[in-house]
């Protein structure tokens, strides 16, 4: 809905009278103050004028929320002839000036579906033109910051991006991301695949390995994960926003972490006053309860969420001690704080807290006593993130942000032989710390700068110790106090070539501390050949240098006959990507997508055995360069609006993931994934979801002589409002109860098997 000039009830008129009033006010003396330095700003940014302004024409208006009709900062204003753009202020305004001329404005923010109109301006004109922006449906288009790094249209991106939005996260029934990520086409999620690790549920793109994917929260990057695979089990869901997905090498962008892709994870900011309450239970023993509060008063805006779930341990064999999936119990809490300091200026903090106690139960049977032995394995993880940013707008359409960000992970897992003093403590302490400068700056009307300037510092320690069966304590340092230092400097350029083409390139120019310096090229492609059809095309390289745990770790378990050794002579892994796709929108109810993809890995990091050092009691692993990989294939996607009330979308993988050395398939790696969500909205305004995963049969082990069968499984999630502020919720995962053979050592699928969950939810 497009309006010049927002009508609002009487109630809400007058504040808005008087906040106007106000802008009007400081808009007045902000354009008085544009008089006096346009030469300045005329150097920084170019211009669009026609010389001296003589025979411009101006735009300016406001961009609000259809139903609340609050103002909307940041929002993107964009003229389609590449003449022009800018982004609203915090107070939802903006302003635009063109030579005369047609245009078609575009607007579009996060949350949000698309508007545009077409106008003619005249030389001298002063138009207000203001849009009231509808939340955004399944169909429009959704806008995205992960791909370039800031605010833009899914529509008008270069790059394979995949996106869980937030109503498909509320009804999802998933209590951690791992949960909420199984439904994205062309992602794998495993767990059984890392058993050696502690059975991580890391996420693959596009048939690349999780420990070369970066994981983010808010921008920020996660830390902690058992051989560079994070647990996606571990991250909960209670304030996820949404949860963006770029397929392909990232590096340029993001660092030499985005190998394969990233995985960007967005909580809610505060924005408006709410609240809500979620209390469910579930089969499995499962607890979860969970609230937010968002408050804004006078330019400042504070949010908590704070949330704990508890689930008991699976046991399918009740003739042996052994668990298969360990209890725990999580407590998270987040709050953020947002204060509009001054029309142009905002400071942003936020704190967030996740802690985790897992308890399981293994035992091992030794032959020559005829004897088993029974341990006990009480793990505890604690994650502090801490972040502070300001961010300045100091011109039309270019922001200058500088930030600090501070996160610490220490993880102690303990092993306890029932009936002994036996006991070994592994404790992980890891600390990483970055500064970051970096702007973004409208140039000449068709570029859109990204620069910036970042350091790192990480830190890494992992010490074991024993308490031997007659008291005594030995101690053994896994990796000695280690710290690598990262300096990089990049560049980004969104141009806009015409109106219908547009090219993103970029480079990161990186000093590594260990491994000197190393530079990342990226460019991507897009083309609208017509209203309903549109192509693109990305190339980028890859790149990760070893982790500290890579280059120092001591794995002892000499007791078992083998060690694991870490390599300070590991050189830094490499890969290129090519991506090239289209997107058909025959009408606007359908939309067609296919991606063909197409990377290469060389330099991996494997551990293999070392027989120099090897003795005949113990075989000694050791970290090395020998691996090479190439993964390709084609994905097909769909979403449809079929009606006012059911929506369905989905897709379809083609993957070859091949091991260049050893001549055979990945494991882990489906040939066929097939993904399909059916949402209805009923007549009773509940929602009814239905899911469907499906993965053809895949190898369980390198060697190739472990199979894994298909799978497949159905989910059922709905919400119903019953009163007032009041829903119920209820859930069923893997409806037919398609789980694991414990007789097939190879069988990598579900292991829990049908869960249904149960719950309500109150807004405040």
């Amino acid at each position: 809905m497009i309006r010049t000039g927002v009508r609002r009830p009487g109630h809400i008129r007058a504040f808005f009278v008087s906040v106007e009033n106000i802008m009007t006010d400081a808009h007045a003396v902000k354009k008085s103050a544009i008089k006096k330095d346009w030469l300045w700003k005329l150097l920084l940014s170019g211009t669009c004028l026609t010389p001296l302004g003589l025979s411009a024409a101006q735009i300016e208006g406001l961009i609000a929320d259809a139903d609340s009709e609050r103002p909307l900062a940041n929002a993107n204003v964009a003229v389609s002839t590449g003449k022009a753009g800018t982004i609203t202020d915090s107070l939802g305004r903006y302003e635009l000036e063109l030579p005369p001329g047609r245009y078609r404005v575009e607007v579009s923010r996060i949350g949000y579906g698309t508007q545009s109109r077409q106008l003619e301006l005249l030389a001298g004109q002063n138009l207000q033109l203001d849009f009231a922006l509808d939340a955004q449906a399944l169909l429009q288009a959704a806008t995205l910051i992960t791909a370039t790094g800031r605010p833009k249209s899914a529509a008008a991106l270069t790059v394979p991006v995949a996106i869980v939005p937030r109503e498909a996260i509320e009804l999802s029934s998933a209590e951690n991301v791992a949960g909420l990520l199984e439904d994205v086409a062309g992602l794998n999620v495993h767990s059984s695949l890392y058993g050696y690790l502690g059975s991580p549920s890391g996420v693959m793109i596009q048939g690349i390995d999780p420990k070369r994917i970066l994981i983010l929260v808010d921008g920020e990057r996660v830390i902690g994960g058992p051989g560079g695979v994070i647990d996606l089990d571990k991250l909960p869901v209670s304030n996820v926003e949404r949860i963006e997905v770029v397929k392909g090498p990232h590096s340029a962008l993001y660092g030499s972490e985005a190998m394969g892709g990233v995985v960007h994870i967005l909580t809610r900011s505060p924005q408006e006053r709410s609240g809500d309450v979620r209390f469910s239970l579930g089969s499995g023993g499962l607890t979860a309860l969970e609230g937010q509060a968002a408050l804004t008063r006078s330019g400042l805006s504070a949010s908590l969420t704070a949330s704990r779930t508890a689930l008991e341990a699976l046991d399918r064999s009740p003739e042996d001690p052994d668990t298969d999936i360990d209890a725990y119990t999580q407590r998270f809490t987040q709050g953020k704080l947002r204060w509009e300091a001054r029309p142009n200026l905002l400071l942003q903090g936020s704190a967030r807290w996740v802690s985790q106690n897992e308890e399981g139960v293994s035992s091992q049977y030794f032959a020559p006593l005829d004897k088993t032995y029974v341990w006990r394995y009480p793990d505890q993880v604690q994650r502090v993130d801490l972040g502070a940013e300001a961010e300045w707008q100091w011109a039309e359409g270019s922001t200058a942000n500088a930030d600090i960000f501070r996160t610490y992970f220490d993880k102690l897992s303990r092993e306890e032989l029932i009936g002994s003093r036996q006991v070994r403590d592994r404790s992980t302490d890891n600390v990483l710390t970055k500064y970051q400068l970096r702007t973004t700056h409208l140039l000449r009307c068709t570029h859109i700068l990204t620069a910036g300037l970042k350091h790192t510092r990480e830190e890494l320690e992992v010490a074991l110790e024993r308490t031997l069966p007659l008291g005594e304590q030995q101690h053994t340092v896994e990796v000695p106090p280690s710290n690598v230092d990262v300096a990089e400097a990049y560049i980004q350029d969104d141009w806009q070539v015409a109106e219908n083409t547009g090219v993103v390139w970029g480079a990161r120019y990186q000093w590594h501390s260990r491994y000197g310096f190393h530079l990342t090229p990226k460019i991507s492609f897009a083309q609208r050949l017509s209203e309903s059809l549109r192509v693109r095309a990305s190339y980028g390289a890859g790149y990760r240098a070893p982790s500290l745990k890579e280059l120092h770790f001591v794995f002892d378990h000499s007791n078992l006959g083998y060690k694991v050794l870490g390599s300070p002579s590991l050189k830094p892994e490499r890969t290129w990507g090519l991506n090239v796709g289209a997107e058909f929108a025959p009408m606007e109810v359908l939309d067609l997508r296919v991606n063909y993809f197409h990377n290469r890995l060389r330099n991996l990091i494997q551990t293999v055995f070392d027989p120099t050092q090897s003795s005949g009691a113990v075989a000694i692993y050791a970290y090395d360069n020998v691996g090479r990989a190439t993964t390709r294939g084609i994905e097909f996607g769909l979403s449809a609006q079929l009606g006012e009330r059911l929506a369905v979308n989905g897709g379809y993988t083609y993957l070859r993931a091949r091991d260049q050395d050893a001549q055979r398939d990945l494991p882990g790696r489906p040939r066929h994934a097939l993904r399909v969500r059916a949402k209805w909205t009923t007549p009773w305004e509940g929602r009814l979801e239905i899911k469907l995963r499906r993965d053809s049969a895949v190898w369980a082990d390198s060697e190739g002589t472990l199979r894994s069968p298909a799978g497949e499984e159905w989910d059922v999630n709905a919400e119903q409002p019953l009163w007032g502020p009041v829903a119920l919720r209820l859930g069923i995962e893997n409806l037919l109860d398609n789980r694991r053979d414990l007789d097939n050592p190879g069988d990598l699928r579900s292991l829990r098997g049908r869960t249904v969950r149960g719950g309500l939810r109150v807004q405040l």
